[in-house]
């Protein structure tokens, strides 16, 4: 057997919480006179779905830019320098006011002594958070991302404000992933101080979940992946742009966006030996045809990494077959499909459907061992001689499988989709393995080629979550077929 693996490495875990916290003690009382900026927040409060969903009761802190209109110091260029730049505003649980307040760990951010109307730009999670632990920051110059830009300019009277956060990068691993929020305020002392200035956050990201069911007469399915291909992955966030007010306060992409996959393994716990792992592992989903036997009873494929968030995206589906270029060695599409890491067995002897096996067909293959209650205990790694696991990358630590236990390979199956996906959304995917399973990944050697020969599986997408994003108040429930034999589509 000829069976490309691949190796997938633990990733630190994700440290929302603590880099949020707060670094010194705050004081008991404020004297909100004494001419200290202190910031109100609100922030839609709805039902999250993974850990990092922003939620006002998580808002613990954000960072803050402001600029004095009424300044007219500039430098040479005519720059007009931030009054201060990416200060720290932490929750004052002291004040029962739902109130921020500067920093305790950084110098105090007062009200400009002369009244100056100041414009604020707040955003959450801080650049550390963005950058910590993003595995496609790994091979490049991380002084590249999460820079703040300004481009503010004093034009005689009147001051034009450009601000924005270039080269943001979302982390390919969804455990690992931020929601990103924002919010501009503009105020004075005089009307501010007393009140304080009222930042209303909301949601620059949108969000993706993919749920199962299926009732297939022929098929037991199980599930430990999800992968979302060719979102849109890397972006400059403007804040504003007073030259051009309608590039404000949304993403740009460049004329050529940034598209790659992001996807969540399925893996063990820390008993597993990976100190960056869940505490509780995950479990193989199984579609089961009484629990999951309609849309209704469809669940969630995501497991602990949660709903994958993304810059906003615009893209067609992949044309599997029908793409001119899928004959091209190697192949790559820059179109958009989802690819569910899946072990399929018959239903009616138990034998292997997919991932195929003793054939060189150049498929990804990701191997677990797994209790009988479908729990994963560890990722394994596939030796030379048929049958043989490591627990090791490098093939040097034998593994045998302890009673109980089952080692179990899965291979990747993709539905190609279309997007269009607006920030502050949230899109359910539901698919439907009745009657499929689906197409062989663009990354294996037989792109787009219907798996086991069967008819289509279809789906289906909702948008809900954040915001109502039902277009024109009708349900958002397009059907698409994937390719099944015979199929050129």
């Amino acid at each position: 057997m000829n069976i490309k693996r691949v190796t997938y490495f633990a990733l630190a875990a994700f440290a929302f919480a603590a880099s949020c916290s707060k670094e010194a003690a705050e004081p008991n009382v404020y004297d909100w006179a004494d001419g200290k900026i202190y910031f109100k927040t609100s922030l839609s409060d709805v039902a999250y779905s993974r850990a990092q969903d922003m939620t006002l009761d998580r808002l613990e802190s954000f960072q803050v830019t402001c600029f004095n209109t009424a300044d007219r110091y500039t430098d040479q260029a005519g720059f007009l320098s931030p009054y201060f730049e990416n200060a720290t505003f932490i929750r004052n649980v002291n004040s029962g006011l739902g109130t921020y307040v500067s920093s305790p760990a950084e110098e105090p951010r007062d009200w400009p002594s002369n009244n100056g109307f100041l414009r604020f730009f707040a955003f959450s999670p801080s650049l550390s958070v963005m950058t910590d632990v993003n595995t496609a920051l790994e091979a490049t110059d991380n002084k590249e991302y999460f820079n703040l830009i300004n481009s503010t300019t004093q034009l005689q009277s009147s001051v034009n404000i450009g601000y924005r956060l270039g080269k943001v990068r979302i982390n390919p691993d969804i455990l690992h992933q931020f929601d990103f929020v924002t919010a501009e305020a503009a105020g004075t002392r005089l009307n501010d101080f007393m009140g304080g200035v009222e930042l209303a956050f909301s949601h620059k990201l949108c969000q993706v979940e993919l749920k199962a069911w299926g009732a297939s007469e022929d098929y037991n399915f199980e599930i430990a992946g999800v992968r979302i291909g060719n979102p849109v992955v890397e972006g400059t966030f403007v804040f504003a742009d007073d030259a051009d007010k309608a590039s404000a306060g949304r993403w740009d992409s460049g004329n050529q966006p940034v598209m790659d996959r992001v996807e969540y393994i399925y893996r063990g716990d820390k008993a597993s030996g990976a100190e960056t792992e869940p505490s509780v592992g995950d479990r193989i989903f199984r579609i089961n045809s009484q629990e999951h036997s309609s849309m209704e009873m469809a669940a969630s494929i995501m497991g602990q990494g949660g709903c994958a968030m993304v810059i906003p995206t615009v893209n067609d589906r992949w044309e599997a077959l029908a793409d001119p270029n899928i004959g091209a060695t190697p192949y790559s599409t820059d179109r958009m499909y989802f690819s569910i890491l899946m072990r399929v067995t018959d239903k009616g002897n138990g034998s292997v459907i997919y991932p195929y096996s003793g054939k060189n067909n150049g498929m990804v293959v990701i191997s677990y061992a797994v209790d009988s209650s479908g729990n994963i205990v560890r990722q394994l790694y596939a030796g030379q001689a048929e049958g043989s696991y490591f627990y090791d990358p490098e093939l040097q630590q034998p593994y045998v499988a302890a009673e109980g236990e089952e080692i179990k390979d899965f291979g990747w199956a993709a539905v190609p989709v279309d997007a269009d996906w607006s920030a502050g959304k949230k899109y359910i995917y539901t698919l439907d393995y009745s009657a499929g399973i689906g197409l062989h990944d663009p990354a294996d050697t037989d792109p787009g080629k219907p798996i086991g020969g069967k008819s289509p599986i279809s789906w289906g997408v909702t948008v809900s979550g954040w915001d109502n994003a039902t277009p024109d108040g009708d349900e958002y429930t397009p059907d698409l077929d994937v390719p099944g034999k015979g199929d050129k589509k």
